[in-house]
């Protein structure tokens, strides 16, 4: 089975207000031979193509995480608070100890906030800092923007 395949990367511009921001244009060779373009943003050419890799997985995680039923994941929730504090009463003699309890739940935080940020789509606007968005945004909108479908379609 054939992966998608980089067959050419074109250089569109870099940004003027926000120097360290470069636009490519990534055509890839799909598994049925058809061929596709998509932009890539990137602080240089590596940059651009780990964002398309990195969202390329994510896509493919979300389509199977997708199919898991919502009542899957609060039981999942749910089994792990009730066995966080059984196993914090079990640690503390049969009292309940909130420290303990408070550690079980800022480690599930912290997994579900990297879980949250690596899931992110890396290869869009989003990417871009709030503050330098605007500017961004005013660099690009003289010369346009890429349209993933209409390029797909030529």
């Amino acid at each position: 089975m054939m992966k998608q395949k980089v067959i050419n990367v074109s250089y569109r511009k870099s940004s003027e207000s926000f120097p360290e921001w470069m636009k490519y244009e990534i055509e890839l060779l799909n598994e049925d031979g058809s061929k596709t373009k998509i932009p890539a943003y990137g602080k240089d050419l590596q940059d651009a193509l780990s964002r398309v890799v990195h969202d390329k997985k994510v896509e493919r995680i979300e389509q199977k995480t997708k199919r898991i039923p919502d009542l899957v994941w609060v039981v999942l929730w749910f089994g792990y608070i009730l066995g966080w504090t059984l196993l914090t009463l079990e640690l503390s003699n049969g009292k309940f100890d909130g420290l303990i309890f408070i550690i079980g739940i800022a480690l599930i935080t912290s997994f579900t906030l990297r879980a949250k940020l690596w899931f992110r789509q890396r290869n869009t606007m989003n990417a871009i800092p709030k503050s330098l968005k605007g500017h961004y945004d005013n660099a690009i909108s003289g010369s346009g923007q890429f349209n993933v479908d209409r390029m797909s379609e030529k």
